[in-house]
């Protein structure tokens, strides 16, 4: 059985009934929230029950609910303007709030941002958030660091994309093989996803093997995302998946494939810390037997090992995991705050699988020495050299999660807060999907409405998150938890949810 929607006479959402059984007289209460119409005006709508997609109950003589909705103005001012215009021709800008837009208490969330500094952004209202998204992760000094604008700044007077290398490219070339373990060469791109799919094709070269396993997230690009499905990516579906994933952390799970898969298996890739395995979590840190046990298995099968340190290159301890642990891959990618807050991502590795496999990928993006990010990366990473960057986001993250789990200590709810310092992420001991979708919204709800943004409660610290805005996140987040309390404890989140269901 469903309960069909519709505004205006259009078709507007169908939602699955629970499968229950609900004796006569009894009543179900069912949360539903909906996003409201774009425009302003009069709106009728109209709720009724289908059963097997096919019979409407209203033709059984059962009269749908029917309400009536008028809204006096769209998203304000400045927002709704901007917010008309990406409808009609940029529907693809995507958002860590999932594009939630007015609350049911004219609150309008940042939709659109208008600047943004240190660990701030600002609305087009004008409203502050304490951010930690933090661009994806790529803004790890804070957003417009000073000494990276500058060193833009200096070369703005020249092109940007030229027929030949900068010798800025070279040079910051040198410092990633000075700072990097298995750095022995260089080759760069503009996002994670170009340099680790090139990282996927040398290995395929290189060992002349087509099977790759992974752990994590590397992109969004063919040779990744061909596992989810050819209805889910537009991927063509293959006779035979190349590429199988395992858990982080559980060897079990990874000597099953690996045993299934050795022959030819190209390559093992996998995020050597922190994966997020859903926006639920578990976010795990780096288990140094679990990476050491997977290196020595993948040089014995003749594969190349691959650590994705997209996210966590300059921002784990030591400026990456394989120099933390001193497990040294094959192949490393890195990205996000190696530019700070500019394009730019490096893959780095063995001389001899350069030499062999490079000339072979069909690699040659249009973009990869555009200058300017190669000067944000030469000043970021000398940042990263003389300053305790990483040592601060450890520190910083670390009473972040304490304080995050005393609160859910004090005011009795069944959450933690998990993961290494750099990636942490809420996590509710709720074993009910739907009552879990409920306080994870409720919870993100309330610290949209107080000022904190996150990626669906991942939270990314930077080197300008400082001892004050701790104690903002944190009475931000207790007030959020006590909400969510309140909620549970009178079985009435409908009440207090204002926005759809994450």
């Amino acid at each position: 059985m469903d309960l069909v929607v519709y505004c205006n006479g259009d078709l507007l959402a169908t939602h699955l009934m629970p499968r229950a059984e609900v004796p006569p007289g009894d009543r179900v209460t069912i949360h539903f929230p909906l996003h409201a119409p774009d425009s302003s005006g009069a709106y009728k709508i109209v709720l009724e029950l289908v059963a097997q997609n096919e019979t409407r109950f209203s033709d059984q003589g059962v009269k749908p609910l029917v309400i009536k909705l008028r809204i006096d103005s769209p998203l304000g001012d400045r927002s709704g303007e901007i917010y008309e215009q990406a409808s009609r021709i940029n529907p693809w800008y995507y958002q860590p709030t999932r594009g939630i837009g007015q609350s049911a208490d004219g609150h309008t969330y940042p939709l659109f941002v208008s600047k943004a500094k240190g660990c701030y952004v600002w609305d087009t209202e004008g409203r502050q958030y304490v951010d930690y998204v933090m661009g994806w992760g790529c803004s790890l000094l804070g957003y417009a660091d000073e000494r990276v604008q500058k060193a833009i700044a200096d070369v703005l007077h020249s092109g940007a994309v030229v027929p030949f290398p900068y010798p800025l490219e070279m040079e910051v070339a040198q410092m990633l093989t000075e700072d990097i373990p298995c750095a022995e060469m260089v080759l760069f791109g503009k996002n994670g996803s170009d340099v680790c799919t090139a990282s996927a094709r040398m290995a395929r070269v290189f060992t002349g093997r087509k099977k790759l396993l992974t752990c994590g997230y590397h992109g969004w690009q063919d040779f990744w995302v061909e596992k989810e499905g050819f209805a889910k990516t537009g991927v063509p579906d293959r006779p035979e998946i190349l590429n199988h994933s395992f858990k982080f952390n559980d060897l079990d799970d990874f000597v099953r494939l690996f045993r299934e898969h050795r022959d030819d298996l190209a390559a093992v890739m996998l995020e050597p810390s922190g994966p997020a395995e859903s926006v639920q979590g578990p976010v795990q840190d780096a288990d140094r037997d679990f990476l050491s046990a997977i290196a020595e298995m993948v040089r014995e099968a003749g594969a190349l090992l691959i650590f994705d340190e997209i996210l966590t290159g300059y921002r784990y301890p030591s400026g990456s995991v394989q120099k933390a642990t001193g497990i040294i891959p094959d192949l490393a990618c890195f990205g996000k705050a190696l530019a700070c807050g500019m394009p730019l991502s490096a893959l780095v590795g063995r001389s001899h699988i350069f030499q062999r496999a490079a000339e072979n990928i069909h690699y040659g993006p249009t973009f990869k020495g555009e200058m300017y990010s190669f000067a944000a990366a030469k000043a970021a990473i000398q940042i990263y050299r003389d300053e305790p960057v990483a040592k601060h986001v450890w520190d910083y993250g670390t009473q972040l999660k304490r304080g995050i789990n005393n609160l859910c200590n004090q005011v009795g709810i069944a959450a933690r807060c998990l993961g290494p310092p750099f990636r942490t992420a809420l996590t509710f001991d709720e074993p009910d999907p739907e009552r879990l979708s409920l306080k994870r919204t409720l919870y993100l709800q309330e610290l949209l409405k107080s000022g904190v943004t996150t990626y669906n409660g991942i939270m990314l610290p930077s080197y300008s998150h400082n001892n004050s805005v701790l104690e903002t996140t944190l009475d931000v987040i207790g007030s959020a938890l006590e909400k969510v309390v309140t909620a549970e404890q009178q079985d009435a989140f409908h009440r207090y949810l204002e926005i759809p269901l994450l």
